[in-house]
């Protein structure tokens, strides 16, 4: 029962990092031009209501709330920290990283992102998804119209080592001048199919869970201990902003790959909302 409850949250809390990497971006190739002759910082706060079913039935709230201060230099050089917490009626959790890294924009639509962030948890185990200390990424995409294709590895060290990579396609769509001329607003309805090693999902089982989880799966004809196919993705968000503050609303819907609903996750949406205020440097 333990595991089970553990796997329907960890499909949860995976659709969390897919909503920001939506948001950030899509305001990035938005100010591209921008990052590139101005130093900025950037605030962010974003909120999502989860649920935690258990097995009896019963269904916890579980509101998280996320804050992101992150420094852009004009060279590509950042660095940043993100905090989130949630609390239910008996699980709460407060999570952070610190993160430093490089970004270049060339001028054929090409992007790159490279970064090292040290993370840490407390609070219910429940809660804490991966167990990892420090992890390594890197992302590339490339512009193609109104269209951008983009890819990403990210390599986690903790009490296992596991690595996910993810495949997106989306679409850009921007409409200015709304109702002021500095206003706009960005729709960027997006897919994605994701990969990743399994070892972090076995990490809390004794020898003997580990045993008879394993037989299962071999009998059902999956592998275990190995890097494979784990999801699908849509995602949409829509974001309104006046000149340096925009307003994001963001909704997702994961689907599992086989393995992974044999072990419990089911289909996941999502909703977040999101606050992010650019302050900009000359020169």
């Amino acid at each position: 029962m333990k595991i089970y409850s553990i796997f329907k949250l960890f499909i949860i809390l995976a659709v969390i990092p897919n909503f920001l990497y939506s948001q950030n971006s899509k305001d990035n190739a938005t100010n591209e031009t921008l990052e590139e002759e101005f130093s900025s910082v950037m605030f962010n706060v974003s909120y999502t209501s989860n649920n935690m079913e258990y097995l009896t039935g019963v269904t916890e709230k579980l509101p998280t709330l996320f804050a992101t201060i992150s420094y852009f230099h004009k060279t590509g050089l950042y660095t940043g920290i993100d905090y989130s917490s949630s609390s239910g009626d008996s699980l709460n959790s407060h999570e952070y990283s610190l993160q430093a890294g490089y970004q270049k924009y060339f001028d054929n639509g090409f992007d790159i992102d490279l970064s090292y962030s040290w993370h840490n948890f407390s609070g219910d185990s429940l809660l804490e998804g991966i167990n990892y200390n420090h992890s390594i990424d890197l992302s590339a995409g490339i512009e193609a119209g109104k269209f951008y294709l983009s890819g990403n590895g990210s390599y986690k060290l903790g009490t296992t080592n596991n690595f996910f990579s993810e495949l997106s396609l989306s679409r850009f769509i921007q409409i200015d001048k709304i109702f002021t001329k500095h206003d706009v607003l960005m729709i960027n309805p997006g897919i994605s199919i994701s990969f990743g090693t399994d070892y972090w999902l076995y990490e809390n089982m004794s020898l003997t869970e580990k045993q008879t989880t394993f037989t299962e799966l071999e009998n059902q004809g999956y592998s275990y201990e190995n890097f494979s196919y784990e999801g699908f993705t849509i995602f949409l968000p829509v974001s309104y902003g006046i000149k340096n503050i925009y307003l994001t609303g963001s909704w997702l819907y994961k689907i599992p790959g086989n393995k992974y609903e044999y072990l419990g996750w089911e289909n996941q949406s999502g909703i977040m909302f999101s606050l992010t205020y650019f302050l900009n440097f000359n020169k």
